[in-house]
């Protein structure tokens, strides 16, 4: 069995040449004002490019190959991805430029004119057309003299406004404030309780608990591993790409699901008292893969950007992390408890089908993440 989930972990390496570049609908783009002109990269899956500006085609990817013959159709597309305003009027793009790369990720080059009074205002359009939760975009904003400011753009806050101000201070202009401790800690929660995939995986694992100290010794494997993962990675001495990291994490919970069917055939399962101590290691040696993942997070907001200290970020987004996996266990598990107790069909075939359940969930997510 334990080779068996091995091979399971491993199946998510052994896809390379499909594997993406850039997190299914996570985009990121950079805004820098230069001489005459602001200009604006932003680089995207094809998979996401193609849902973007051929919603037609359902799920099916954008390939490099159609590139030559969809190229019209993507450069009038993509002038469209964001509406630039400065000082409340719109500003118009001047040229564009479209390739896609050999990871396949879209690049996307587009110049304006330079905004001349500011507000500079960002508005990301594109994320409308998408209906996928963790549809986002990671704006940064550079001018020739300052950073101007960065943020997370989902559907539901698109918009982005920055003051020229700085940039036009002089060299020694300071840049936008840093996110507090507070602001870490509340994304953390909010990573974590969006984060459906992290939340299945601790589920999964809880599933073999019985009692909080089998739930204390589980959720502190996961914390322990997770938190050295997610130290190596903010202080960038241990990094691997999302196309790596993101199908690993879904194996991690098909893995949990099958080895909970397995070893409830053995009596040490969910029904069991507690779980066994192997499950221990188990949840830790994945726990540090789910540690890459929260270490992505942080990244999306420039943890350690121009020079930041990051103890604080590191300490408050795992504080946050932490106080959502708790506010989890403390509504979920006296339910599955109380269903144990007073449901006896529940009791027999409840944990079971909950696993299963949770082990098709994982090969979904790992068949979309290397496909």
């Amino acid at each position: 069995m334990r080779a068996l989930v091995t091979l399971t972990v491993l199946a998510a390496l052994l896809w390379p040449a499909r594997a993406r570049a850039h997190d299914p609908f996570e985009v990121t783009t950079d805004a820098h004002i230069a001489g005459a002109e602001l200009r604006l990269h932003t680089t995207l899956s094809l998979l996401t490019a193609g849902r973007v500006c051929f919603p037609d085609r359902g799920r099916r990817p954008l390939l490099a190959a159609e590139f030559p013959a969809r190229r019209a159709a993507l450069e009038s597309c993509a002038r469209d991805f964001f509406r630039l305003t400065d000082a409340g009027a719109r500003i118009a793009p001047a040229t564009i430029a479209l390739a896609p790369t050999v990871e396949d990720d879209l690049d996307v080059r587009v110049t304006y004119p330079r905004p001349a009074r500011g507000p500079l205002g960002f508005d990301a359009l594109f994320l409308r057309r998408l209906t996928q939760p963790s549809a986002g975009v990671v704006l940064t904003v550079t001018g020739e003299r300052a950073f101007l400011g960065q943020q997370v753009l989902r559907a539901e806050s698109p918009t982005l406004e920055v003051s020229l101000e700085p940039d036009t201070a002089g060299a020694h202009a300071t840049s936008a404030p840093a996110p507090s401790f507070l602001q870490f800690l509340a994304l953390g929660v909010r990573h974590i309780l969006t984060g459906y995939d992290h939340l299945l995986f601790l589920f999964g694992l809880l599933i073999a608990c019985r009692g909080w100290r089998a739930v204390l010794g589980v959720v502190t494997c996961f914390t322990v591993a997770h938190s050295i993962t997610l130290a190596l990675a903010g202080l960038d001495l241990v990094r691997f790409p999302a196309r790596v990291v993101e199908p690993l994490i879904a194996a991690t919970i098909i893995a949990i699901g099958v080895e909970n069917l397995y070893l409830a055939r053995t009596g040490a399962g969910p029904d069991a008292r507690d779980p066994p101590r192997s499950r221990y290691a188990l949840t830790f040696a994945f726990g540090l893969l789910h540690g890459f993942g929260f270490a992505m997070a942080l990244r999306e907001i420039g943890l350690g950007a121009r020079g930041a200290p990051i103890l604080r970020p590191l300490l408050g987004f795992n504080l946050g992390v932490e106080i959502g996996q708790v506010a989890v266990a403390a509504v979920a598990l006296p339910v599955l408890w109380q269903l144990r107790r007073r449901v006896p069909t529940f009791a027999r075939h409840g944990a079971r089908a909950l696993s299963a359940a949770i082990a098709g969930a994982g090969l979904v997510w790992l068949l979309q993440r290397i496909s």
